[in-house]
């Protein structure tokens, strides 16, 4: 058998990355639907909302990613290096989703303002997180999209929490030394 034959089998016994990513796609679309479904009931909690909205983010960068790979380097990658690849698509969108409630909680902090973020109803006096993330709701409808929005690109670009949080510790860092 020549290495052609060899390598023929193998694309038709293993998945692919283009396979996983159809997988999270669809386990992605799934979850939305269902979030979306279950939130016209009151039965979803709306952070739920941005977690997945983050989800999808990450999936769509991560079709994009493996989209701009050449199918020569494709061809030419180690075993490990494909493994990393499908860990890396199945764990970007969980990840999207957890920067993008890290942004959520940043704006709901108020630690980012401005017109192009959204704003939020003042809460009650803290009594539990759970009565807390209920009365945190963004002000308008404008701003629940502006959240959804956020959210999205959290997902997607995988810099833009960490470079928040960055920017934040060192804004907090210079006020810190201001005050001294």
């Amino acid at each position: 058998m020549n290495t052609n034959d060899s390598q023929q089998s193998k694309l038709r016994t293993e998945p692919n990355q283009a396979t996983h990513i159809a997988i999270a796609i669809i386990l992605v679309v799934g979850a939305m639907t269902t979030t979306a479904f279950l939130a016209t009931f009151g039965l979803v909690p709306y952070e739920a909302l941005i977690f997945v909205s983050g989800t999808v983010g990450g999936v769509v960068n991560s079709f994009r990613r493996i989209q701009n790979l050449s199918t020569a380097k494709t061809h030419e990658s180690s075993p490990m290096t494909e493994r990393l690849v499908t860990i890396q698509i199945y764990v970007s969108p969980f990840v999207g989703g957890i920067f993008a409630f890290v942004l959520y909680t940043i704006f709901m902090a108020g630690l980012i303002q401005g017109s192009l973020f959204p704003e939020f109803v003042e809460p009650a006096k803290y009594v539990s997180y759970k009565d807390f993330a209920a009365s945190s709701i963004p002000a308008t409808n404008a701003d629940v999209a502006k959240a959804i929005v956020w959210a999205f690109i959290a997902g997607f670009s995988e810099g833009l929490v960490p470079n928040f949080i960055s920017k934040i510790t060192k804004d907090a860092g210079q006020e810190k030394q201001s005050d001294s």
